[in-house]
Formats: C-alpha cells, structure tokens, sequence
C-alpha cells in the first residue's frame, strides 16, 4: 500500500519557532559530521519501555490484515534524509499483524515515543483489510483497492481538513466496518479484473485521535452481495463506469464508485426477507 497522500495530508509547511534553535544546531552538526566523514543518525529508536498503542482486528472468512504503515512525525528535523519510507519530516516503519493460532484475530503494537535524534512522535497509523481469495469471489480476480483506515494522532498542516473526519476523544477506539466485493473490470494492455472492496468511506475512513492508546477493529466482508462494473469504451468528463447492483438493479452513473448506502439497503432487505 502507499500512503504518500495520507502524508502529504497531514503536513504543513509552517516552520515550528520552538524547533527552530535545534534545528539550526542540527545544521552545524550536519556540516561539522559531513566534513569529518561522520554520518548522523536520523533512525527510529522506539522506547521499548514507553507508552504504546495496541491494535486488534477481527476479520471475517475472506480478509486478511496486510502489514501496516506507522508515521512518526519530527518537529525537528525536515528533509534530512529522502528514501522510500521517509516524507520531509514524516519517517514511516511497517508493522506486521500476528494471528492469534488459527483463529479470526490479529494483533499488533506500535511505539508512541521513537525518540533518536529526530525525537519522533506517532502521528498515524494507516492499516485496513485486503480480500484473501479474490479468484473464489471473481476467476481471474485480483486484489484491488478499498478496506483502508486512517488514524491521526498529530499533524503539522494549519490546512488540515476536518470534512469526513471523525474526532474521537478518550484512549479507545471501536471500528466496526462493513465491506462488499466490486468486481472491477479494467482495461489495460492485457485485461484484468480487480476486487476492489466497497467501504463507508472513499478512499478510507479518517479518525482524528489524539489520546488513542487501544484501537479495536471488527471487518466484516459481505461476499454474496458482489457489485460489479465494466470500465467505460470512452473516457472522458461526466463518464463513468455502470455498475450493477447485487439485486440486478443498475445505476447511479453519477460516480466511478460503486453506492455503499445502495448496497447496505440491498444486503438490509434481503436478511429481513429470510
């Protein structure tokens, strides 16, 4: 997964006056290191000791939880070091899930306090679930997109948007989502078919959390209410692909993505039918 948007989402380009002595001192040191042939540590060094957040997710037959990516923020230091895991001055570090023996349930943990030079700081964690077996749901199927969470702890961008974002106050969190199957054809240099899956929100579900320490996520995959679509023969403004429902109903053709509220109705009426 990347997750470059979700960084440049939560930067700001305001310089922080509190940081910026050491930030000055840093330079000196950088300069003095760079003529000495001495390198600087720019590194994560999380506390091993120190405060942590705790994650759990309960996925359902299907899903599976892909490693996460946990940003760490430095009010610090800015643009010291550029390599795939590390944006101006957001540094990212890959957390895998652990399944609980062969049961439902996954758990991880992550530092809060990555100290070093930089002193980093979690500032989000971006984790979600991807389908297990795309080809028994589509043949031919590959995994595609959707099931993404995001969660702020911090940001640096004055221009932070709270449209879409949930504000959550206390140590705890409970997500629950559900999510339906979209069969995706697209067109390419060789055909392919990509199940994508349909959540609340597009492209994930952001929460603003502050104090969050414990984070409990239950993913349910809805695999008999399957959505599908073809890609347009003609791309262009007010083009979109048409998309047929689980019921056999088509439309909107207002969107590129399928209706979630659609397919909460459809799968709500069919249970209360059974």
């Amino acid at each position: 997964m990347k997750f470059l948007s979700a960084v440049r989402y939560l930067q700001g380009n305001q310089p922080n006056q509190k940081a910026s002595g050491f930030r000055f001192l840093l330079i000196i040191i950088s300069l003095f290191a760079s003529l000495s042939g001495c390198a600087l540590d720019y590194e994560l060094h999380p506390d091993t000791e120190g405060e942590r957040v705790t994650m759990t997710i309960k996925v359902s037959e299907g899903l599976f939880p892909p490693p996460m990516a946990v940003g760490y923020l430095s009010t610090i230091c800015e643009n010291v070091y550029e390599g795939p895991d590390v944006f101006g001055n957001i540094r990212e570090q890959r957390v895998a899930f652990k399944r609980r023996g062969e049961g439902n349930f996954y758990d991880a943990d992550f530092a809060v306090d990555s100290g070093g030079m930089c002193r980093w700081r979690v500032a989000y964690v971006n984790f979600g679930v991807r389908p297990q077996w795309p080809e028994r749901i589509g043949e031919g199927a590959v995994v595609g997109t959707g099931g993404d969470v995001l969660v702020v702890f911090q940001h640096n961008n004055p221009d932070f948007s709270s449209e879409g974002v949930k504000n959550v106050v206390g140590t705890h969190l409970d997500i629950k989502n559900n999510y339906y199957p979209w069969l995706k054809d697209v067109s390419k240099k060789d055909y392919v078919k990509r199940l994508n899956l349909v959540g609340e929100a597009v492209p994930y579900q952001t929460y603003l959390a502050p104090q969050v320490r414990n984070i409990n996520v239950e993913a349910v995959l809805h695999a008999k209410y399957v959505v599908t679509s073809k890609q347009p023969e003609f791309k262009g403004m007010g083009i979109h692909p048409a998309f047929i429902y689980p019921d056999g109903a088509s439309g909107p053709d207002d969107s590129d993505t399928p209706d979630f509220p659609t397919l909460e109705a459809i799968r709500l009426k069919a249970e209360a039918n059974r």
